[in-house]
């Protein structure tokens, strides 16, 4: 029997009216913070996770890491790229979600063969252990193939508790599993293990979730392959470019080199691109549903711009200012050259955050063949860039990645052209007070730095810490607020958060009085 189209997880077409408006609005503020509040508590333990198995594994083994998680993630970004159709569709149907399972299928067997087919071509990296990971990455290929599309439709209903759990329940199994294993083996294959739980995981909790009867067709492959087709060949080459400096370094330096990056790299993505990613996971949707009920696009896209510089700014200047003192603390003096890496690339990749929304309004507008473009120009370029720095060692490899970010956000910009933006610097000068607040917030925490004398104990270390990390904190949020004020408290950001927050509490307010 056919399938009914799924109206009861999907967004209905609805009228443009206030009311609507303002459930919408309620549903995305509810997302984002449920979303956003999960990520914490995973980006949390992402850190405990990353801090325990760098004292228990070497930078060699953090190496080999890198090469197998950059693996990892290209499986979960192809994925990813098959199933986004069905938050653009205007309806969908059985069928779909069953041409969808296919895909995904299919797409797993073509990852699994050239894993294998490129065996002979990764030894000519003269690395073994990646050699002898190749047979395991086409098995994983296979596993993060298995989910359900049908757990997609709860993002194109704006109801994100599902996909909080499903990324929480993931985290959880891996970093239990990384850390028993590395206390247990002490090399990489405890990263490798844990990887493979955390992803069956992830399709237990979808097909739990969400429910279907997989069945094998490509009847609806029209509606799927162009925008696949396209979106998959802009994030291959975003993919690359931004793996691009990982791999070129540990091919040319050395797996200790790639290690320490690995680190930096983490820790930098781990506030700009993973607190970031559960807000960022809004707005596809958000503008998809604005997109069907409203003509309303340009304005949310330049309130998106603004929201996102508000939040992922100051977590990433933060991260670069303590970056020393995090790393002595929660890693050991042996990765400290890793701080380097934070200081040159946290700022900058906050500033490639908005990439992700113009992405998404692209995405809806239907124009991926231009991201395409955009990002295999850049790919270009960053190995330009990335050749020319490892002449120079570790330091120019990473002034070349800054150089590379740097021609990212320009890139961005351009792009960000096509949505009435209002000019080319606009989505970045929509967020001046976060600007500002940043510097206020820098320049209190140096000021603690400096007044404090060196040379101080492992104790104070840590209380040094947490005292940057709240002054922080406390003079980023003042200095925001009080720059508003001074303005004239404009509809922006600061009164983007104030409404979130209150309609938030309103949602927790009625689901107790139910």
């Amino acid at each position: 029997m056919p399938w009914q189209k799924e109206q009861a997880l999907g967004a209905d077409k609805q009228d443009d009216t206030p009311e609507t408006r303002q459930r919408r609005s309620s549903a995305l503020a509810v997302g984002a913070a449920t979303l956003f509040a999960s990520g914490l508590f995973r980006q949390g333990l992402s850190l405990v996770t990353l801090a325990v198995t760098a004292r228990l594994l070497t930078p060699e083994d953090f190496g080999v890491v890198a090469y197998f998680l950059i693996a990892v993630m290209f499986l979960e970004m192809l994925q990813r790229q098959i199933t986004m159709v069905l938050i653009r569709l205007e309806d969908v149907t059985g069928d779909h979600l069953a041409t969808v399972f296919t895909l995904q299928i299919g797409l797993g067997l073509c990852c699994a063969l050239f894993f294998l087919g490129t065996q002979p071509l990764v030894a000519l990296l003269e690395i073994p252990a990646l050699v002898a990971l190749m047979p395991y990455l086409s098995l994983l290929a296979l596993v993060v193939a298995i989910r359900s599309p049908r757990f997609l439709l709860f993002e194109r209903g704006l109801r994100f508790g599902y996909a909080a759990t499903e990324e929480t329940a993931s985290r959880i199994v891996y970093s239990v599993t990384a850390i028993f294993l590395a206390w247990l083996w002490r090399d990489y294959w405890s990263i490798v293990a844990a990887s493979f739980l955390a992803q069956a995981t992830r399709g237990v909790v979808t097909f739990g979730a969400a429910p279907m009867m997989p069945r094998l067709t490509i009847s609806h492959w029209r509606d799927s392959f162009s925008f696949s087709a396209w979106s998959i060949g802009a994030q291959l080459a975003q993919f690359f470019y931004k793996n691009v400096p990982q791999m070129m370094i540990g091919a040319v330096l050395g797996l200790a080199d790639a290690g320490l990056f690995r680190l930096g790299n983490r820790l930098t993505t781990l506030v700009t691109a993973q607190l970031g990613a559960p807000m960022l996971r809004v707005f596809y949707p958000g503008l998809a549903d604005v997109a069907r009920n409203s003509e309303r696009k340009k304005a949310v896209f330049s309130k998106l711009n603004e929201l996102t510089l508000g939040v992922v700014l100051p977590l990433s200047v933060g991260m670069a200012l303590i970056a020393t003192d995090l790393i002595q603390f929660g890693f050991g003096s042996q990765w400290l050259a890793a701080a380097q890496v934070i200081w040159i690339l946290a700022p900058l990749r906050a500033l490639e955050a908005i990439n992700e929304n113009v992405r998404a309004a692209t995405y809806v507008e239907g124009s991926t063949r231009i991201l395409c473009v955009r990002n295999g120009i850049l790919l270009v370029a960053i190995c330009g860039f990335m050749w020319i720095g490892l002449q120079f060692g570790f330091l120019g490899a990473l002034i070349a990645a800054g150089i590379s970010s740097v021609a990212a956000v320009v890139l961005t910009l351009v792009m960000s052209l096509r949505f009435g933006t209002g000019g080319f610097f606009k989505p970045l000068t929509v967020a001046w007070r976060s600007f500002l607040a940043c510097g206020a917030m820098a320049s209190a925490v140096l000021a603690l730095d400096w007044a404090v004398a060196p040379g101080h104990g492992t104790a104070l270390a840590a209380q040094l810490l947490v005292a940057k990390i709240g002054l922080g904190m406390i003079v980023y949020i003042a200095a925001h607020l009080l720059i508003w004020r001074a303005a004239g408290r404009p509809d922006g950001f600061e009164s983007l958060i104030l409404s979130l927050l209150g309609r938030f509490r309103g949602h927790l307010k009625r689901r107790r009085l139910s």
